[in-house]
């Protein structure tokens, strides 16, 4: 089987439509993914009980919404366009995330908001691996150059929110038994 390698892809003629294709949907996925993560940090901004939490959500909220934003622009130059029922499905995802703190008090949701926003920081970084290591493979390096970029920022994102854990769990515990909570 021969590959096909694309040195640095201006515009979406100088791509095989094949694999035009096939990077547009890890560039989809990603763009899924981002959605989701605005609409999960829009709550996680509100419900932070600690006012550094808030301004950690707020600040990589609008971090996400311009990585959004640059994906999308980046598969509009590939020609393809965004599978908005990805973005539906992950938002009902979110949702049903949200029911599993269904009874907790605001400082467990609180911690709960940080592993999830850990969780999916985790996910989006592996995300961006795939997404480099398929445009690197056809030689697509301005997408490559794109997933390496957002995947600093996630990770950089994910240390700082794995940071807060512990101290949202500390004062979490010590809320709720000073206030006799379950």
């Amino acid at each position: 089987m021969t590959t096909t390698v694309i040195d640095t892809p201006v515009n979406a003629a100088e791509l095989p439509e094949l694999i035009r294709e096939r990077i547009n949907r890890y560039l989809d996925d990603a763009i899924a993914l981002e959605a989701a993560g605005v609409t999960g940090l829009k709550d996680m901004v509100g419900e932070a009980t600690q006012p550094e939490d808030a301004a950690l959500f707020q600040e990589h909220l609008a971090q996400t919404e311009s990585q959004k934003r640059r994906l999308e622009v980046r598969l509009a130059e590939l020609g393809g366009t965004s599978n908005k029922l990805k973005d539906v499905m992950n938002k009902i995802g979110m949702a049903a995330t949200d029911l599993l703190h269904v009874g907790k008090d605001s400082e467990d949701k609180a911690t709960r908001n940080l592993i999830q926003a850990y969780s999916i920081e985790n996910a989006e970084i592996a995300t961006y691996e795939s997404l480099y290591a398929a445009a690197s493979a056809v030689g697509d390096t301005k997408t490559a150059l794109l997933a390496r970029e957002i995947q600093a920022e996630e990770e950089l994102a994910a240390k700082k929110i794995f940071a807060r854990v512990s101290p949202n769990a500390s004062i979490a515990i010590r809320v709720g038994v000073s206030e006799g909570r379950h």
